[in-house]
């Protein structure tokens, strides 16, 4: 069996074209099973986290993005199977991986990251819930992020010169200029201000009044206005997080214009999770005069499809 996998390793969350998941998990050898997925490999097990590992620029400087790789790629085999049709138990799998870095590491970072991937054990032996899993994997191919994104709305910006590409991470929100749609690297920059910062920020303003954290799931839930939600929370503790993501959008729009993007001319695309968590409180500063939201959490990994499906078409 063969089998071509995308996975989008973001620092906040992890993506493939069927499956998200928290870009965090524990060693679990020790602890008894909740109930969630338990994968094992070299004899250790792991289990996925709400809690994210720490945030590196290099990730290939440890083993972490390879042990999220194999849930990922465990659940694509088992949970969403092409035609139907599961490994066999025994059977190596060959799996092509379509991967992605930030515009700004992309090109010294591009050849490391596929290598991280490929210069593994001939045969990765893992199993995922109890199923045995044996792949190969046969090539590892690596695409710009956020560029990638931006190709799934093509279609609205293919008449513009100059496009601004914005995409708000957890750790980063990174920015690339596109000039008559080719990339612009002159006008590439990463900048440390991702939603984690915005997180952060409300929780030390919550714990100044000597409440509890408010967990991060919560916070997003207020953001974007669920009403089960919001209907358990004081008017004032909805007020300061409401506030202080208006606060924060601005604070990022500002330091996105020192760059040099003009998002008050330019078309600009927002991509990313923390985008989609924040585009009402985009929307109502006003500063951005022609946005398109990229609404697809996974639009980095269907990106990355479209450019492999593209190269392929021209070699024949």
């Amino acid at each position: 069996m063969q089998r071509i996998i995308a996975i989008d390793h973001g620092n906040r969350m992890v993506k493939t074209l069927n499956h998200s998941f928290t870009s965090g998990y524990v060693e679990s050898s020790h602890l008894p099973t909740m109930g969630g997925d338990v994968l094992v490999y070299k004899g250790k097990e792991y289990t996925l986290s709400d809690k994210r590992i720490a945030q590196m620029n290099d990730k290939t400087e440890n083993d972490s993005f390879f042990i999220l790789s194999l849930f990922a790629i465990g659940k694509e085999l088992l949970e969403s199977p092409e035609a139907g049709i599961k490994p066999q138990r025994g059977e190596v799998v060959t799996v092509e991986l379509l991967i992605g870095l930030p515009p700004l590491h992309y090109k010294s970072m591009c050849k490391k990251f596929e290598q991280y991937f490929t210069a593994r054990e001939y045969h990765i032996e893992f199993e995922l819930n109890k199923q045995p899993l044996v792949i190969k994997i046969t090539g590892a191919q690596a695409f710009p992020q956020a560029y990638s994104a931006t190709l799934t709305v093509y279609d609205q910006i293919n008449d513009s010169q100059i496009v601004s590409i914005v995409d708000i991470g957890g750790y980063t929100v990174d920015c690339l200029q596109l000039v008559n749609l080719r990339p612009n690297m002159e006008a590439c920059t990463s900048l440390y201000m991702g939603v984690n910062t915005l997180f952060r920020k409300i929780n030390e303003q919550v714990r100044a009044t000597g409440a509890q954290d408010i967990r991060d799931s919560i916070i997003e839930s207020i953001i974007l206005g669920d009403r089960r939600v919001v209907n358990e929370y004081s008017q004032s503790r909805i007020d300061l997080i409401r506030e202080s993501a208006q606060k924060f959008v601005l604070g990022v729009l500002a330091e996105i214009a020192q760059t040099g993007l003009d998002l008050a001319e330019d078309k600009t695309v927002f991509v990313g999770g923390g985008s989609i968590l924040l585009k009402d409180h985009i929307i109502k500063t006003g500063k951005v005069k022609k946005p398109v939201f990229v609404n697809d959490v996974f639009a980095n990994v269907k990106g990355y499809q479209m450019m492999y499906n593209t190269q392929k078409a021209v070699k024949g």
